[in-house]
């Protein structure tokens, strides 16, 4: 396999979707995750202003909570809830229990845990500041900004609120995952992307590369396709689009712009990997080995940013050769 001149993120997301084809099958079992750290997530109920909006936003927040704990696997604990109506286990919408839960959650974690945090309510901005309304007084980008500096774990913050827009320059840093609802600063009406950014996660058309994960930036794309339906359903403009930020640049791109390959949002996933296993030892090592090339082109991918597109082709043809020669044998041996 042979790839001239400079591979595009379209062209690499094809040849990468071709060889997850060739590999299909070959997974014979699946019961164990495996996983270099834990999976943390953070989800924040802020203050709703009227009932209509307080059902609304609890309910997209007892969504969200579900399929991270029902769908991903996430621990019942793993999962922190702060909310306007706190129950059992959960703490009140104010800024002094959100700097407590991330407190917390930067003394527990490790650099191998990835932690996700989501704002779910309404939001203010006002020049380049913008607040996440809470009871009580409210938290500023920069104090949020502050609040998450000392954490070590891999970040995505996903604000889903009005007047998110600053967030995406203020939390945006190398490494992290920033989404924002909006994409400028006068959109500050209500939102919907919050209901499509959950729908997005249990959608099986949200799957671009069809490797039977969503990842981030496959969970981005597809909720700014149904926000931008929901609004051409209606005839009417829209007043939201979606901004994602993963170089730490703070510039942002929408869904519809070219992501580059290897970008951490596009290899940021929800679930836990799996690992396949098999009785036969000698089909087992194989396993073993197709597992091990995979996670070597998720790591090329990481570094594609510091090489030069020869030396990144070149590693990646060799790798997809591998990963073809061993999913071949898989099936041989296997009988598929």
């Amino acid at each position: 396999m042979t790839m001239r001149g400079r591979m595009s993120g379209r062209r690499f997301g094809l040849a990468w979707t071709i060889a997850l084809a060739m590999m299909a099958g070959t997974m014979i079992a699946a019961p164990a995750a495996a996983q270099s750290g834990g999976r943390y997530a953070l989800i924040v109920q802020g203050a709703s202003g009227e009932p209509q909006y307080a059902t609304q936003h609890r309910a997209w927040l007892d969504s969200l909570a579900a399929i991270l704990r029902d769908r991903f696997g996430y621990e019942p604990s793993a999962v922190t809830i702060v909310a306007e109506q706190p129950r059992d286990g959960e703490t009140r919408a104010t800024a002094e229990n959100v700097r407590a839960a991330i407190v917390r959650l930067t003394a527990s974690l490790a650099s191998s845990d990835q932690l996700l945090i989501v704002l779910i309510g309404h939001g203010t901005s006002q020049g380049q500041d913008a607040k996440f309304n809470l009871i009580g007084p409210d938290l500023s980008v920069a104090e949020w900004k502050a609040l998450l500096a000392p954490i070590k774990a891999t970040l995505a913050v996903v604000d889903t609120t009005s007047g998110s827009y600053p967030y995406l320059a203020g939390l945006a840093a190398p490494g992290r995952v920033v989404i924002t609802a909006t994409n400028s600063f006068a959109q500050q009406f209500h939102t919907v992307f919050p209901d499509a950014f959950v729908r997005a996660l249990t959608d099986t058309d949200a799957d671009q590369d069809k490797d039977g994960r969503i990842s981030l930036l496959e969970a981005f794309t597809h909720a700014s396709r149904l926000v931008r339906e929901y609004y051409e359903q209606r005839g009417t403009m829209a007043t939201e689009t979606a901004v994602i930020d993963d170089t730490g640049d703070g510039k942002g791109r929408l869904a519809t712009a070219e992501s580059p390959s290897g970008s951490p949002a596009a290899l940021w996933y929800l679930d836990a990997p799996k690992v396949a296993t098999s009785s036969d030892p000698e089909l087992q090592t194989l396993l073993t080995r197709q597992q091990a090339l995979t996670n070597q082109v998720d790591e090329l991918r990481r570094r594609r940013a510091t090489m030069t597109e020869e030396a990144f082709t070149r590693e990646f043809e060799a790798l997809l050769g591998d990963l073809a020669e061993v999913s071949r044998e898989i099936r041989r041996r296997s009988g598929n």
